[in-house]
């Protein structure tokens, strides 16, 4: 295999999008619990999550610092009814579009394990806007973004 073919087939392999050791970060997020922290969210532990601290709707904003292709989302989350995602591709956390909007179901003891096959997946920050809950509180135990990365930010 030539180099430019190694470099390719490295730059477009499908990789686990959300984590903090991949680069990613949660840039924003409207309320935070020194016990339960948005960082949570993008941590890689399954025992650790981010919960609203009440009212609603409640918003987080995760930076990939590149362009990346969403494929897959899976979101695992506790007490969430309605949740929108937004996509930017831009450089700086501005110019939002609507991109998915789901009412979960709510499965008393039970994490609830969203999958969503993305379309038109491209973006360099994701918003999750939880607009209503099951509860006075929701958490937010890891979102997942299979896909690949499309370039740096330059």
């Amino acid at each position: 295999m030539r180099s430019w073919q190694r470099l390719n087939t490295f730059k477009m392999r499908k990789t686990e999008l959300c984590l903090s050791s991949e680069g990613s970060e949660v840039i924003l997020a409207t309320s935070s619990d020194e016990k339960h922290p948005p960082e949570n969210i993008i941590d890689g532990n399954p025992d650790t999550f981010w919960t609203t601290t009440g009212m609603f709707p409640q918003e987080f904003i995760i930076c990939f610092h590149k362009h990346v292709r969403i494929e897959r989302l899976v979101i695992q989350s506790y007490f969430v009814r309605t949740l929108k995602i937004e996509k930017s591709t831009s450089k700086e956390p501005v110019d939002f579009e609507q991109w998915i909007e789901k009412d979960l179901v709510h499965r008393e003891g039970q994490l609830q394990n969203e999958e969503i096959m993305a379309r038109d997946g491209s973006a360099t920050y994701l918003r999750f806007i939880i607009v209503t809950a099951f509860d006075h509180f929701a958490s937010v135990h890891s979102v997942s973004a299979e896909g690949t990365v499309v370039s740096n930010l330059s």
